[in-house]
């Protein structure tokens, strides 16, 4: 068997192909810490997490197609944490998230697949003070402005509160998800071609 880039090609085409058809996106194993939130001393809604992480989103097919996991998720401040200025939600909140401004071919999927997050503007209630909750997070690889060479995808979102609190909505936050690196998955169709040509020897 000879190795020319066109087989080469064709094989990595068909590996691609077969990771798209894992398990339909479900809850995956927490792989990140949840994003907090909480609220200032002045009433403004607030989270903490590491927005200078990247999410590396695994593929996905079946209900979703491309990538796509449910973390981060968001759970409520179990503390107050005065040195941060982050403090406990009180009675009566209900917090929403509310997409400020996502990529194209971005999307967030509300539990249950109940209503896809991507315009600006689109919203979903999370929770109360005991909030505990995950959106699916997916980069759809069949979105018409899919974009292959794209290698990170932003997703702004800020919250708001719909309850009786009135908490001020928070600043705008910005998640980021790659998917995995497109040369580890070239090495590895390599590595199979040239296996197979030594057994074929």
């Amino acid at each position: 068997m000879r190795l020319n880039l066109r087989t080469i090609w064709v094989v990595l085409a068909a590996s691609t192909t077969t990771a798209f058809m894992a398990a339909p996106a479900e809850a995956q194993p927490h792989q990140h810490d949840d994003i907090v939130v909480g609220r200032t001393l002045d009433g403004q809604l607030a989270a903490h997490f590491d927005w200078e992480e990247v999410h590396t989103l695994p593929a996905v097919s079946g209900l979703l197609q491309g990538w796509a996991a449910d973390d981060p998720g968001f759970a409520h401040l179990e503390e107050d944490e005065p040195d941060e200025n982050l403090y406990c939600l009180q009675e009566g909140v209900q917090v929403v998230f509310e997409v400020v401004q996502f990529d194209d071919a971005f999307k967030a999927w509300a539990p249950g697949f109940a209503a896809v997050l991507h315009d600006p503007g689109d919203s979903w209630l999370l929770g109360d003070e005991h909030l505990h909750s995950h959106l699916d997070w997916h980069i759809d690889s069949e979105d018409p402005l899919f974009e292959p060479s794209q290698e990170v995808w932003l997703g702004q979102f800020r919250l708001l509160d719909a309850g009786s609190k009135g908490y001020l909505p928070s600043e705008v936050y910005t998640l980021q998800f790659t998917t995995p690196e497109p040369g580890t998955l070239a090495l590895a169709v390599v590595g199979v071609i040239l296996a197979a040509r030594r057994r074929r020897q």
